[in-house]
């Protein structure tokens, strides 16, 4: 879900390095995500899109609190970018419990099981694409993508998005959908930045696939009945 990486190059603008440096713009554009025929996105907002600079290391990326609410035994949102080094506070909206793990290595956690009303917090120091479970209810998954440059976000519901205060530069883009494989692409951004980049992402090869619980083990069915 969302594995694998598609790589390619998307010639926007080509000058000298020198022309590179210093200045800031935008970068801004919109998603679409392919479908298989008969399907329509219905979850465009879980597209995230982020930059990481070719050469140099990008600035520290922003440290903040985020949640994903467990209501109706889902997770809601079902996908969170933050910066490494942010906190993900987990609130139980439900009349019954839950438990909320990542097996991602490294950055494993588990914050144990708890009722309504309450709430376990993680802190994220790792980079990188953390699928998130719940051990007792089986269907709820959500995505965590902590990433280390501050130029993140996460797509609107149309599939447009924007990129504030990014410097004229090589970079890296990244364009994410937890049903379809990432987009890679080499990416110029001059000293007055990019709008209207038109990117797409395939998603007809999706299909569920059952995770195990925190011990590798298959759910009983009754886990979901609570």
């Amino acid at each position: 879900m969302g594995s694998r990486v598609v790589r390619g190059s998307l010639a926007v603008l080509l000058l000298a390095a020198p022309a590179l440096l210093g200045a800031q713009g935008g970068v801004s554009g919109r998603v679409s995500i392919t479908e298989r025929p008969g399907e329509r996105t219905e979850d465009m907002g879980n597209t995230a899109v982020w930059l990481v600079p070719q050469s140099g290391n990008a600035p520290a990326a922003p440290v903040t609190t985020a949640s994903i609410a467990m209501q109706g035994r889902k997770f809601v949102p079902s996908v969170r970018v933050v910066g490494a080094g942010s906190t993900v506070e987990f609130p139980n909206q439900d009349p019954f419990s839950h438990n909320v793990f990542s097996k991602r290595q490294p950055g494993a956690f588990d914050v144990g099981s708890y009722p309504r009303g309450r709430t376990r917090a993680q802190r994220l120091t790792e980079p990188g694409i953390y699928p998130v479970y719940c051990n007792i209810h089986p269907r709820m998954t959500a995505w965590l993508l902590v990433l280390g440059t501050p130029w993140m976000t996460q797509a609107e519901g149309d599939g447009r998005f924007a990129l504030a205060g990014v410097p004229a530069g090589r970079y890296t883009l990244h364009v994410w959908h937890n049903r379809a494989p990432e987009q890679v692409r080499d990416l110029v951004v001059p000293p007055t930045g990019i709008d209207g980049l038109q990117l797409a992402l395939d998603a007809r090869g999706w299909r569920y696939v059952q995770h195990k619980n925190k011990l590798g083990q298959d759910y009983v069915s009754a886990g979901d009945r609570y």
